[in-house]
């Protein structure tokens, strides 16, 4: 018999795939996850009722359906939205509607947030604007309320405050909502401090003119840590005096369409840090508010690598933290809750960029090595790596690939400290490698 010498070289590679913990398992993403231990932040719209949904949704949507159809149909990425009711403004659904006045509503977020890895939400809010306000006044003050208690219950959940001015109130309206939050919630232990102050971020300043700003600045800064929503057009020396920290809520920022966006955040960083303020970077998974504005603007999903790439190409801002665009802004298709259109898919990639699985090491080969025979199905064996849940098999002949396949620790046949697979594939005579 013929007896050919087969070279046995290298390693084989075994990998963790990331499966964050959640309902749907991601492929291994094609951006490596660079690690931060920075505290990561989602906006969480307290507007979801029943009537909200309403809204939204519209008079011809089939709300009695069980589960519940999508509203819209959009392609693989999440652009090219055509609605599938008359007056829809959403894509995307629970299988049934839930309304944060829902008992455990709140807190079932809360707790789906925080398993992810998430540090706390930035609670949107606005009052009414009077001096005379109680806590009954508006359902948003009862839902802030609540998410302050549920977070009290799940523990190790810290919230801040996202004060919303999209409506563009005066100057009065916005202090006295201020001074009500204070007054009203300061000892709420789900209410985040730093620098012994309760934090609040002023979303939407940067529509403000400098002495509107300056005003509730003067007004609020000795007792609130002050957050300003800045852009790089108006992130002046001034401005950022006004505040003791910054962010921008840019929800469709592309990494995709405009790369060089990620030198426009380094250079916001830049700027604050050098003030000695501290700097939250924004993240989001994908955006497209087409059918709730006619906005054209579509930032594609990916799968995931959208936030990925935002995560990495953020991160040379060198942020205090990150704010995440955003747990349930549905209508502007930011949202990372899972619901039927994407599932666990996008909550799950954030995971993993939390809470990056280190590799594993490597598996030693046993065997094949040496000389074998010629028409021959070795079976290849190394020593297990006990926190690997894949191994990728490469063997190499004399025309090129013979083996590149993935095994799962379920496809290989693992047997105390070793695993092994015996590919239907024969190798013919010559020198072969495995790796």
């Amino acid at each position: 018999m013929n007896k050919t010498i087969y070279r046995i070289m290298g390693i084989i590679v075994s990998f963790a795939l990331a499966m964050g913990g959640f309902t749907k398992a991601q492929a291994i993403p094609s951006q490596p996850a660079q690690t931060s231990t920075r505290p990561v932040y989602a906006y969480y719209y307290l507007w979801w009722s029943a009537k909200h949904w309403q809204d939204k949704l519209g008079v011809n949507y089939p709300y009695g359906a069980s589960p519940l159809p999508l509203p819209a149909t959009t392609d693989f990425d999440g652009c090219n939205a055509v609605s599938g009711y008359a007056g829809n403004q959403l894509l995307d659904v629970p299988p049934a509607l839930v309304s944060q006045d829902d008992p455990g509503a709140i807190e079932e977020d809360i707790r789906l947030a925080k398993n992810a890895g998430i540090t706390g939400f930035w609670l949107n809010w606005n009052g009414d604007g009077t001096t005379s306000q109680t806590r009954t006044t508006v359902t948003y003050t009862r839902r802030l309320s609540e998410a302050f208690a549920a977070s009290s219950r799940v523990g190790g959940f810290t919230n801040w405050v996202s004060y919303k001015v999209a409506s563009m109130q005066p100057v009065s309206h916005i202090i006295n909502d201020l001074n009500f939050l204070y007054n009203e919630f300061q000892n709420e232990a789900g209410w985040e401090r730093i620098d012994g102050k309760p934090v609040v971020t002023f979303t939407g300043s940067r529509k403000y003119s400098d002495a509107d700003v300056q005003a509730v600045s003067n007004a609020v800064r000795d007792r609130m840590f002050l957050v300003g929503d800045e852009t790089r057009a108006t992130l002046t020396p001034a401005r950022i005096a006004m505040f003791d920290a910054i962010t921008y809520y840019w929800s469709s920022q592309d990494p995709w369409g405009n790369p060089q966006s990620f030198d426009q955040i380094k250079e916001m960083g830049d700027k604050v840090h050098a003030a000695g303020k501290r700097w939250y970077a924004p993240l989001n998974p994908g955006y497209n508010s087409a059918l709730l504005d006619g906005s054209g603007t579509c930032v594609q999903r990916r799968n995931g690598e959208t936030l990925r790439a935002l995560w990495n190409g953020n991160l040379a801002s060198n942020p205090d933290g990150w704010g995440m665009i955003s747990w349930n802004e549905i209508a502007e298709n930011t949202h990372i809750k899972p619901m039927q259109k994407w599932g666990s898919v996008y909550l799950n990639v954030l995971s993993q960029l939390i809470n990056p699985i280190p590799p594993p090491g490597r598996a030693t080969l046993t065997s094949p090595e040496g000389s074998i025979g010629t028409n021959y199905t070795p079976t290849y064996t190394w020593n297990k790596v006990s926190t690997a849940t894949a191994y990728y098999l490469v063997v190499d002949g004399p025309s090129g690939n013979v083996i590149t396949k993935w095994y799962t620790s379920v496809d290989a046949i693992c047997s105390g400290s070793t695993c092994s697979v015996t590919p239907k594939i024969t190798l013919a005579g010559g020198n072969y490698a495995w790796t």
